[in-house]
C-alpha cells in the first residue's frame, strides 16, 4: 500500500509543481515578452484541483490532515479508538459522496464538451484525473476505516 501512496504523492506533487511552473512562465512571458501564455489560468486551476484531490487521498490515508485534538489528548484509550472510528467513518462517508457525485457528473462534462478558453482543449481529461484523486481518497478512507475497525495499528 505504501507504494501506491507514494505514487499518489508523486502525482499530487507533480501537479503542484506544474502549477508553479505555469504561473512562473506566465509572469515571465507577460512582464518580459509582453504576451500571455495561452490557457494559463485554465491549466493552473485544473492542475491545482488535481494536486488538492490527490493530496487529499494521501492525507486521508496517513491521517495527516488538520486535527483538533484537545479532547482526544485528554481521552483514554477506549475513547480515542471511538473518536478515531467516528471521525474516519464521517470522512469516509463524505469522501464516498464526493467521489460518487464526481463520477455521476462525468457524463455531463463530456456531453457538454467544455473547452479551455484559448486553445479550445477539452476539459474532461482534467476532470477525470481530478475525480480519480477523490476516488482514491474514498478508497483509502475505506481501507483506513477497515483497519481501525479491526484494531490494526495505522502508520
Amino acid at each position: 500500500m505504501e507504494r501506491v501512496v507514494l505514487w499518489v504523492e508523486r502525482i499530487a506533487g507533480a501537479s503542484l509543481a506544474a502549477v508553479a511552473l505555469l504561473v512562473f512562465a506566465a509572469v515571465v512571458m507577460r512582464d518580459l515578452l509582453g504576451t500571455n501564455l495561452p490557457d494559463n489560468f485554465d491549466f493552473s486551476r485544473y492542475l491545482q484541483a488535481i494536486a488538492i484531490f490527490w493530496g487529499l487521498a494521501v492525507a486521508t490515508y496517513r491521517n495527516a490532515h488538520i486535527l483538533v485534538d484537545v479532547v482526544y489528548e485528554m481521552a483514554g484509550t477506549g475513547l480515542r479508538r471511538g473518536i478515531d472510528l467516528f471521525a474516519t467513518a464521517v470522512s469516509t462517508l463524505f469522501m464516498g459522496l464526493f467521489a460518487y457525485m464526481l463520477v455521476v457528473r462525468f457524463p455531463s462534462v463530456v456531453r457538454e464538451q467544455q473547452v479551455t478558453s484559448d486553445l479550445g482543449l477539452y476539459v474532461w481529461p482534467f476532470f477525470v484525473v481530478a475525480a480519480l484523486g477523490i476516488v482514491a481518497a474514498a478508497v483509502v478512507a475505506v481501507i483506513r476505516l477497515a483497519k481501525l475497525a479491526r484494531g490494526e495499528k495505522i502508520e
